[in-house]
């Protein structure tokens, strides 16, 4: 298995993590166990870090499609070099920061983070042509 499929398994591994401890703790603090196991119908939006968490984790999976399948695509095709191997490297460790600063509230440098995951996306697809 190549370095960019272990890159993007890590990333699904992330999304997972993002869904479950921290919004968890989020959820429970804010709305309580009870209204955490029943519908959750009605319940408000999550404010302050757990709001931010949901929108970064909203965020990572909209990138994540993007990134999988330019990963795969290269995969399919038999593509993988110094460019792709270091575009995925570069799209984990960003969406990492991402995670972590939008969630604790650091706007500019989550814009840059965020960034550097569109561009490692990039490079992938640019060995594609």
């Amino acid at each position: 298995m190549t370095i960019e499929l272990w890159i993007l398994i890590t990333s699904c591994g992330l999304a997972l993590f993002m869904s479950s401890v921290p919004m968890f703790r989020a959820m429970r603090s804010e709305w309580g166990l009870k209204a955490m196991i029943g519908n959750r119908e009605g319940l408000p939006p999550l404010t302050g870090w757990g709001g931010r968490l949901v929108r970064a984790h909203h965020n990572l999976m909209d990138n994540l499609i993007l990134f999988g399948f330019a990963v795969l695509a290269a995969h399919v095709v038999g593509i993988s070099n110094e460019v792709t191997v270091f575009g995925a490297q570069v799209f984990l460790v960003s969406r990492l920061i991402h995670a972590l600063v939008y969630t604790i509230g650091l706007s500019v440098v989550r814009t840059v983070a965020y960034l550097g995951g569109a561009v490692g996306t990039v490079m992938i697809a640019s060995q594609l042509f």
